[in-house]
């Protein structure tokens, strides 16, 4: 038997399946299959709370909670049940988005926190994210000692301790949060010296039916900005809406919106406003359209009209703006992590920035190694600060990494990736760059990206004969040496970078930790004259003869 690592890129995700087997038969077919029983999900859950008794003392308080799935109401009762009999104590918070969950976890004090959610998976999958007592994302390490303890509990290397813990009083998690967002909007208003009130906009929401879906807009408008929500608490979560349904990189035309009939709840609402105005645009050029978060409210996305059509404001830039117009308001050197994945336009610019010099660093992908790259030292550590710490972190998804005050105490923030904040900042952030007459152009860079899918994911570790096949495909394509580089977090990554017309490019390609698909990245510097589709897809025929599941 394999003792598969149980974890991917963020945290543990699977088909939500009643299993008719042992511990050990439950836990493959999680590995091998992607089943998620209520079985794997309560050893998970002892394997943590033996792990968490190790590491924090004896009966370690953890808060739960969740986002609207049908079938997590059984995944709760089964992770809180093996947390209860490792010796945690236990508080459900409730469903809520999953930056709610970290911020419980910062007001109760609690030792850890764990969220049931898949993300923008589809509705049929759920899965769990472990947080610790400062709100932030577990690591590698922590997580193959979980895995090797559920492994152990499995086949009966080890016995489950004689210790017992207890479930406490439930509290409202969400209304905790929606407190402390709205406290987050005041601290960004005084940041940039905006209010949303003073916007003058009316903005289309798309919360992929997740809990914000419920009560976002409608906060919103209270607070000064008019605001629609389009998707649904009523439909399965993240179908046919939200963010986790838009690529980075989509486009369309306003003749393409005219015609179209499109599923997705927020292009199908610009759609109908565009059919409801006889064609005619009702909006400006770099006019910001509509928001639209993921499933679990960590992400967010805009949708902006320029002058051929509509286009997705990705995270890089997103973070640009709110990083620009954050040196404007606080005059200090700014540090910004960004993913393999994002634009080279970020950096690029950084030097050209007034109150530099501003640090970039490049860090693997999935927001949790933002999060170690802008803490002290490469730590995971709350940042000690009386005012907002310069301080972001950005992939091209639309995780947004911000500070935020940790409850009752000035002086000290956190970092999290929260979907409604982002939406917020940007925003207010947009609006500071737009009075100043600021030049705020984002310096793009060419980007593309694509998937093998499904993909047989054991054939690509980055390392083997294939990746040296694809190695000497781009130096062909370049005509030049390029050089591996190694990335703390990538275990099945290729990164090759060079200079091309004396201008940097990458290529990356790597296993995705959350589905089954091999993804490939390629990035230009701005200024180089090269059809990089041509490299994109030669890599990608190479890889599909190879890696797909599908060939004969």
């Amino acid at each position: 038997m394999s003792r598969s690592r149980l974890h991917g890129t963020d945290g543990i995700r699977g088909r939500i399946s009643n299993f008719e087997g042992d511990d050990e038969a439950a836990l493959i077919a999680l590995v091998t299959d992607r089943i998620l029983s209520p079985r794997s999900m309560r050893i998970i859950g002892e394997a943590t709370g033996i792990y968490l008794n190790d590491k924090v003392g004896e009966q370690p308080l953890v808060t739960i909670g969740w986002d609207r799935r049908d079938g997590n109401a059984t995944l709760v009762d089964s992770l809180e049940s093996g947390l209860n009999a490792s010796g945690c104590r236990t508080i459900r918070v409730g469903e809520l988005p999953t930056p709610g969950l970290h911020y419980t976890i910062l007001a109760s004090a609690a030792d850890a926190g764990m969220m049931i959610t898949a993300s923008h998976n589809p509705a049929h999958d759920s899965g769990v994210k472990l947080f610790d007592g400062d709100g932030f994302k577990s690591m590698p390490n922590d997580e193959d000692k979980i895995s090797q303890l559920a492994w152990d509990l499995a086949d009966g290397s080890i016995a489950t301790p004689e210790m017992s813990g207890e479930r406490l009083e439930t509290i409202n998690g969400l209304e905790l949060y929606r407190t402390n967002l709205r406290d987050r909007m005041e601290n960004f208003e005084m940041l940039f010296n905006t209010k949303l009130s003073d916007l003058g906009m009316n903005l289309i929401l798309d919360s992929s039916g997740g809990s914000a879906s419920q009560w976002l807009a409608r906060d919103m408008d209270e607070w000064g900005l008019s605001t629609i929500e389009v998707s649904s608490s009523f439909e399965p979560i993240n179908h046919n809406c939200g963010a986790g349904e838009l690529s980075p990189l989509d486009k369309w035309t306003w003749d393409e919106l005219t015609m179209l009939e499109s599923e997705h709840r927020v292009i199908d609402a610009i759609c109908n406003y565009l059919r409801d105005f006889g064609g005619d645009i009702p909006w400006s050029d770099g006019e910001i359209i509509a928001a639209a978060l993921d499933g679990d409210g960590d992400r967010c996305l805009f949708l902006m009209a320029d002058k051929e059509g509509v286009h997705v404001v990705d995270g890089d830039h997103i973070s640009d703006v709110i990083l620009r117009a954050g040196i404007i308001s606080t005059q200090k050197h700014w540090k910004i992590a960004a993913s393999i994945e994002s634009d080279l336009g970020l950096f690029n610019n950084l030097e050209h920035l007034p109150n530099g010099p501003h640090v970039g660093m490049t860090t693997a992908v999935g927001d949790r190694w933002l999060s170690a790259a802008l803490c002290n030292n490469g730590g995971m550590e709350l940042t000690k600060s009386s005012s907002f710490p310069a301080l972001i972190g950005t992939e091209d998804s639309g995780h947004i990494i911000l500070p935020m005050r940790v409850p009752g105490d000035e002086n000290t923030w956190g970092l999290v990736g929260d979907g409604a904040a982002t939406m917020i900042a940007y925003l207010l952030a947009k609006q500071l760059l737009d009075n100043v007459d600021s030049d705020s152009n984002f310096s793009s860079g060419w980007k593309n990206r694509t998937s093998i899918k499904p993909s047989n994911r054991s054939l690509w570790d980055g390392k083997n004969q294939l990746s040296q096949m694809v190695q000497n495909i781009a130096q062909d394509w370049c005509g030049c040496e390029l050089n591996r580089v190694e990335i703390e977090g990538e275990t099945s990554l290729l990164f090759l970078e060079g200079c091309l017309e004396n201008l940097p490019i990458t290529i990356a390609v790597r296993n995705s930790g959350t589905e089954a698909k091999t993804s490939i990245t390629v990035r230009f510097s701005e200024g180089i004259n090269r059809n990089g589709d041509q490299l994109i897809n030669a890599i990608s025929q190479v890889l599909s003869e190879q890696l797909s599941t599908n060939k004969q």
